[in-house]
């Protein structure tokens, strides 16, 4: 009997280590990353952040600022809204630890009708990887869990909620865990408007397993949403990333979360409170108040 135990044991310990291992990864989220304008970047404007970026499995922003074709030279708006950046000033995104970057957005078309694909073309030239605006995800496979991201624009033009959610059931039948990145909401807004709260719900019975938003500038509460499917995370807004907005207390206080996803989705986040100076252009970190603030603003219920 005690020699069969053994064998039992034995045989127990050789089928577990035949079983997959646990895949796991973490991705590092920013909101909205503007290199263009007022903003001046160097290699130290993303220091503070660069380790967690860099040791993420993938890190991620929203690009403001779309990059000028040709010789790159960009003449200023008079408007104080053309957020057209030098396509040579994208050579720190890598040194930054950033891999992909969302084009979706209300600013897209600043470096005019070929800013788009100037910019793909010059994210693409980097190794990096531009995402949206569109139905067509981008797939990565990471440890043997496969991903796929996709990202909307709600401000110029309102998204088409059915195709979307067409686009995130078609990419989750791959067997993809599916990410959106949603530019929608109203700026500077501590809250999310309702039209957010409902593409979100669609976005979730739909399968997304994570939405990220941009667009307010602003730090805006998380949600846990709940559906047959299991759970999504939704991080509202993101606030800004790096930008030279110096008016508001609340666009230079923002955040990077780090959120692990397993094959069951999102299985926890964390939270990494940040300031802008907007002078210096760059990210430092904050006081302990000012970061438990922070923290408390974003983290979901």
């Amino acid at each position: 009997m005690k020699k069969l135990s053994i064998q039992l044991c034995i045989l127990s310990m050789l089928l577990v280590s035949c079983l997959p291992a646990h895949r796991a990864v973490t991705l590092a989220l920013l909101g909205d990353l503007m290199i263009g304008r007022g903003v001046h970047p160097a290699l130290a404007s993303l220091s503070y952040l660069t380790p967690q970026l860099k040791a993420a499995d993938l890190s991620m922003a929203n690009l403001e600022s779309p990059l000028a074709p040709g010789d790159g030279l960009v003449v200023p708006s008079d408007d104080g809204y053309d957020l057209c950046a030098a396509s040579a000033r994208a050579g720190l995104f890598p040194a930054w630890g950033l891999d992909m970057l969302s084009l979706a957005n209300n600013h897209r078309f600043d470096c005019g009708p070929t800013g788009t694909k100037a910019t793909v073309q010059a994210l693409t030239a980097l190794g990096l990887t531009p995402v949206g605006p569109g139905p067509e995800p981008v797939y990565r496979e990471i440890h043997g869990l496969k991903l796929a991201f996709l990202a909307f624009d709600d401000i110029l033009a309102p998204i088409d909620s059915g195709a979307a959610v067409r686009a995130i059931q078609s990419a989750g039948s791959t067997g993809a865990l599916v990410v959106v990145s949603a530019h929608w909401g109203l700026e500077y807004q501590q809250g999310a408007t309702d039209r957010q709260k409902a593409l979100a719900r669609q976005f979730a019975v739909a399968g997304a397993a994570l939405v990220v938003g941009t667009h307010p500038h602003v730090l805006q509460p998380a949600e846990w949403i709940r559906t047959a499917r299991g759970k999504t995370l939704v991080l509202y807004s993101m606030g800004n990333a790096l930008f030279d907005q110096a008016g508001l207390s609340d666009t230079r206080q923002s955040a990077l979360v780090l959120a692990k996803l397993d094959s069951y989705g999102v299985q926890s986040i964390q939270i990494v409170p940040f300031e802008i100076d907007p002078v210096n252009s760059r990210i430092l970190p904050p006081d302990p108040q000012v970061a438990a603030r922070i923290r408390l603003r974003l983290a979901p219920p």
